[in-house]
C-alpha cells in the first residue's frame, strides 16, 4: 500500500478490506460467491437525501451481507473523539435494528449488551481506551454500579462476532465481526477465520477476548497471530438457519 513520505507502514493501515478478506475466506470454501461492495458514506444534511428502502430492491433475502467495521449505533450520543458517521439509509437503519438486540450501546469508547444476552455476563458493560490504542479499560456486569478497572499493562483486545438469519425488511443475513480499532479488528477477523471457521454459516453472537502483548512491530504475514490466546467469553445462539 502506497504511503506519504514519513509514514510508518502498519498492517492495521489496511484496516478494514483485509479484515474482510480473512473472515469471507471460509465463505467460500461454503459455497458463497462474493457479489460487489456496498459504499456506505456518511450523510450530509445540507447536500444528501436519505436513501429509502427502493435503493437497495437488488438485496434478495439469499443475500447476505458482511461487516467488518464496528457499527456507530451510539457515537453521535456519546460524542467520543473517535468516532464514525451514520449514513441514515434505510438499509444501515435495519441493520441497526438487528444489532440493537444484543447492543443496547455501542461507541467508540463504551459497548454495553442487552440484558437478553447480558444478564449473567461478568463482561456486559465494556470501556475502552480512545488513545494510542482500542484496548478494554474497565467492565462490569449490568447490575453492578462500579467498573472494575484492567491492570495498567493489560493488553486485553475484544472480539464481537454476529450471524443472524435475516435483517428485518431485506430478509437477507448478515454477518459481523469487528474489534474496537483497526488493528483489533483485523487480528479478531484472522482468529476467526483460522479457528473458528464454522461460525459463518452458524447463527450466533459472540463476545471474546484476546491478548495483544508482545505482537511484532512490522509483520510481514498475520501468521503470528495464530499463536494469539484466545478466550470465549460469551456464545449466545440464535434460533433459525443461515
Amino acid at each position: 500500500m502506497p504511503l506519504r513520505a514519513g509514514e510508518v507502514a502498519k498492517p492495521s493501515k489496511i484496516r478494514d478490506g483485509a479484515a474482510f478478506s480473512e473472515v469471507t475466506a471460509p465463505l467460500g470454501k461454503q459455497g458463497w460467491e462474493y457479489g460487489h461492495i456496498l459504499f456506505n458514506s456518511p450523510f450530509d444534511h445540507k447536500k444528501d437525501k436519505k436513501l429509502g428502502h427502493d435503493h437497495f430492491n437488488f438485496i434478495k433475502p439469499e443475500d447476505l451481507i458482511v461487516l467488518t467495521t464496528r457499527p456507530p449505533l451510539d457515537d453521535r450520543r456519546h460524542g467520543d473523539k473517535k468516532h464514525m458517521d451514520e449514513s441514515y439509509t434505510h438499509l444501515e437503519q435495519q441493520i441497526f435494528a438487528e444489532f440493537r438486540k444484543y447492543l443496547a450501546i455501542c461507541a467508540r469508547s463504551h459497548v454495553q449488551l442487552t440484558p437478553a444476552v447480558g444478564a449473567n455476563f461478568d463482561k456486559a458493560d465494556l470501556v475502552f481506551y480512545q488513545h494510542k490504542s482500542a484496548r478494554l479499560k474497565s467492565y462490569k456486569r449490568l447490575d453492578e454500579f462500579r467498573n472494575k478497572k484492567t491492570p495498567e499493562d493489560s493488553e486485553i483486545a475484544i472480539g464481537f462476532f454476529l450471524r443472524t438469519p435475516s435483517i428485518p425488511s431485506y430478509g437477507c443475513g448478515l454477518l459481523a465481526c469487528f474489534g474496537m480499532g483497526g488493528w483489533e479488528t483485523l487480528i479478531w477477523n484472522r482468529i476467526v477465520r483460522m479457528r473458528y471457521p464454522e461460525w459463518v454459516n452458524t447463527p450466533s453472537f459472540v463476545v471474546s477476548q484476546f491478548d495483544m502483548k508482545g505482537l511484532p512491530a512490522r509483520p510481514h504475514t498475520l501468521d503470528f497471530v495464530d499463536k494469539i490466546k484466545v478466550e470465549i467469553l460469551l456464545e449466545h445462539k440464535i434460533t433459525g438457519k443461515a
